[in-house]
């Protein structure tokens, strides 16, 4: 039969309608229609003849081992006897992005099992973009940004823990099992020897194919890499990943220049009469740059949900929106959420509400800190990664269904049927913080994307899944404006569920390649072992601080009630109303202040300590079987400044004054107060954070004549907040550092310095 005449049921229950497959919604109810492109694993090849079908539902298409499903109104076959490599699936299921979903079986008597992946690119007519579904990521690799390239062996990185326990991790050494979709490492399949041992030489010699053609950037990184694996002096996975982290981070920092755009809403519904949600910053309104989303949605079947939700997201802004945000990290985040889950259950406790009584709010944040964002959730709100060709889920649902799946017991679309499958495990104020266990995930956003956060009354049903492409692509097009997108995801969850309060906030973010300057290696191979992971964390937190791995079936695990949204009283609603506009415009007031004060503030020293890197050597590569150029026989490199450190001290043209604010984050602010420090001035950098932006603290001031009255200059011995490339543009790359000088910087007592 020719794919392009078959035809595809419609997913809605009451709807007969079947649409070919270039049809984009039903014909009769508009429902968009779902091409369910799955992977048929060990089938025998007589059995996959192109043109025909499995079961009379599966079509099998011209790309091998894949079938196109033309019954997805269907529930598939499922047993309870399920395989221990299957099993292996379902454990490694919270790795959400990189993992195919274990979709059923073909048919009852001797059927065959199915994967499913996220978002596979579709042609207008319906068919694969890509002839195996996506990408390989030998064909993804060479035309990738570094900061992706980085990133892709970053990510591959951070699940060899998890896939070494489950006896994986050699899939991670066979490059035609890796692909790339929508931007990250996705797994085609598992590669099984629960034997094996972790081999980092073996990995290294199935990555010189993509550690020798990386970009020029971060060519010397990569072929450092590849050598100190290959010499054994790489043999741990923390240590691999925090080698990569630091890559990352270096080059994100260093090289791109990030934009953020963030909008959220929040509405009652159509069938509510009050509002349980709660999103931060103000709903309705488009911020720029700012850094921090949140959405909560109050648990329904408890009294005061929306009064959970507005002290939780007090209680997050107030520990989040700090005035130096480079000293967050994963860690802190989670002690946040702590907070807020103490806040609410002090609340309770002092009500002496017990059970189904107590007040209780899910929660998802992202919280922006370049070239990364971190991602946190509790309970079964979402994030979702969208970018122009994909949309991930990237949170995984606190609801017993989901955590049977985790377990092993059963697959999701059996799952789904099960009477309490929604029934949340885990919610904030339902119990104190010691059984509370937050989802921190951290990601380097290495293209433009959008995050989408939001409540259930948006994504059940698979709402999001299927309305991405249609709403949220035009943001990444440019051509549909960030609050109307938002107002379209509203009205749909509105119009096409409606059965519950809906909440989202939308976060774009945009970035632009600035320069090539080569990045650095850490050369305390040892030492990094030591250094909390900031980044490519995923879903390694789930699997660590999770307590539920060892908890007795969910049967028999105490659970939060499922959700019923019941009528609270006038007062507890005029408190909960009045208690998240109050709270969102003081929290937002709060930030704005820490960006236009006058008082300037010397964050403290971090505890772990930094390791300064050094210029990667020249010495070529002893082992022969790696296809990379010797050091010697490559180009000459451009030259350009040095990339500025901490503690360097560095002098201003004498005509070419650099603009510094009293805080980082005003940095990004048109309006905030700024302070200028004149040409010919001599400053010392006393800290680099995790934007990259430089504190700057001035030793000697030059003799610019400011251009008005106005203009306010930075006193010697004071500090201000500049960007790294004001800096490196306006300084004087012919002045020597003397021993005079470094003793005036300690000093801090010398005269006004002549042009």
């Amino acid at each position: 039969m020719d794919i392009s005449k078959v035809t595809i049921s419609c997913t809605k229950s009451d709807c007969s309608g079947r649409s070919p497959l270039h049809h984009s919604h039903c014909n009769i109810c508009q429902t968009p229609v779902l091409k369910r492109y799955l992977h048929v694993l060990a089938a025998p090849e007589d059995l996959l003849a192109p043109q025909t079908f499995l079961a009379d539902r599966y079509l099998v298409t011209d790309i091998p081992n894949i079938v196109l499903d033309t019954q997805p109104h269907y529930l598939p076959v499922v047993t309870d006897n399920l395989p221990a490599e299957i099993e292996t699936y379902l454990k490694l299921s919270t790795h959400l992005l990189h993992c195919p979903k274990v979709f059923g079986l073909t048919q009852k008597e001797n059927g065959h099992w199915l994967l499913e992946y996220p978002s596979v690119t579709l042609t207008a007519e319906g068919l694969p973009q890509y002839p195996a579904l996506f990408l390989s990521i030998r064909e993804a690799w060479p035309s990738a940004e570094p900061l992706q390239q980085l990133n892709w062996l970053g990510q591959m990185a951070g699940m060899l823990p998890t896939f070494l326990t489950e006896g994986v991790a050699g899939t991670f050494d066979d490059l035609s099992l890796l692909g790339v979709n929508g931007g990250v490492v996705q797994i085609r399949q598992l590669l099984f020897d629960r034997n094996r041992k972790l081999d980092f030489q073996e990995l290294a010699q199935a990555w010189q194919e993509l550690l020798g053609t990386a970009d020029k950037s971060i060519e010397k990184f990569c072929r450092r890499l590849y050598k100190e694996l290959i010499q054994g002096k790489i043999n741990k996975p923390q240590q691999l990943q925090n080698i990569l982290t630091a890559g990352i981070e270096e080059l994100g920092r260093s090289h791109y220049k990030y934009k953020y755009s963030l909008y959220t809403q929040t509405d009652s519904g159509p069938t509510r009469d009050h509002n349980e949600d709660a999103c931060f910053p103000e709903s309705g309104k488009v911020h720029s740059n700012f850094p921090l989303a949140i959405v909560c949605d109050g648990i329904g079947g408890h009294d005061k949900g929306e009064v959970a939700s507005a002290i939780a997201i007090s209680t997050l802004a107030e520990q989040l929106l700090i005035e130096d945000p480079s000293t967050l990290n994963p860690a802190g985040i989670t002690e946040a959420v702590y907070a807020a889950n103490d806040a609410i259950t002090a609340c309770n406790d002092e009500e002496n509400r017990r059970e189904r009584e107590r007040m209780g709010t899910t929660v998802v944040l992202a919280l922006t800190q370049k070239p990364n964002i971190h991602l946190c959730h509790v309970g079964d709100s979402r994030i979702y990664r969208v970018t122009s060709e994909s949309c991930h889920q990237v949170t995984y649902d606190d609801d017993l269904g989901s955590r049977e799946v985790r377990l092993g017991y059963a697959l999701y679309q059996d799952v789904l049927s099960y009477p309490s499958a929604g029934a949340l495990v885990q919610a904030l104020g339902m119990n104190p913080s010691q059984s509370l266990h937050p989802t921190t995930q951290t990601f380097a956003v290495d293209c433009d994307t959008v995050y989408l956060l939001c409540s259930d009354g948006l994504s059940d049903y698979g709402k999001v899944e299927q309305y991405w492409q249609s709403e949220i692509v035009p943001l990444l097009s440019g051509n549909k404006a960030i609050n109307d997108v938002g107002e379209n995801l509203i009205e749909i969850a509105n119009t096409k569920n409606g059965h519950d309060n809906s909440t989202i906030a939308l976060l774009h973010i945009q970035l632009k390649r600035q320069k090539a300057v080569p990045i650095s290696f850490p050369e305390d191979l040892e030492g990094i072992l030591n250094l909390p992971v900031t980044s490519q964390q995923q879903n390694a937190p789930y699997e660590t601080s999770n307590k539920s791995n060892n908890a007795p079936p969910p049967q028999t695990q105490p659970s939060v009630a499922p959700r019923r949204k019941q009528k609270a009283n006038w007062l507890l609603l005029c408190i909960g109303l009045l208690g998240i506009g109050g709270i969102g415009l003081l929290s937002y007031e709060m930030w704005r202040r820490l960006q236009s004060t006058d008082i300037i503030v010397t964050p403290p020293e971090p505890d772990t300590p930094i390791i300064e890197p050094k210029p990667i050597s020249e010495e070529p590569v002893e082992t022969p079987t790696i296809a990379i150029p010797d050091p010697d026989e490559l180009e000459p490199e451009e030259e350009t400044a040095d990339a500025l450190t901490k503690n360097q001290i560095v002098r201003l043209q004498s005509t070419a004054p650099v603009i510094a604010t009293y805080t980082p984050q005003a940095i990004a602010d048109t309006e905030a107060p700024t302070v200028w420090i004149p040409g010919g001035s001599v400053a010392q950098i006393k800290q680099v954070n995790t934007d990259g932006n430089l504190l700057l603290e001035v030793c000697l001031v030059g003799e610019q004549t400011p251009p008005d009255t106005s203009t306010k200059i930075l006193a010697k011995g004071n500090r201000g907040w500049s960007q790294p490339d004001q800096v490196e543009t306006q300084q004087d790359l012919n002045f020597v550092v003397t021993s005079d000088i470094e003793t005036l910087c300690q000093t801090q007592e010398a005269p006004v310095l002549a042009n």
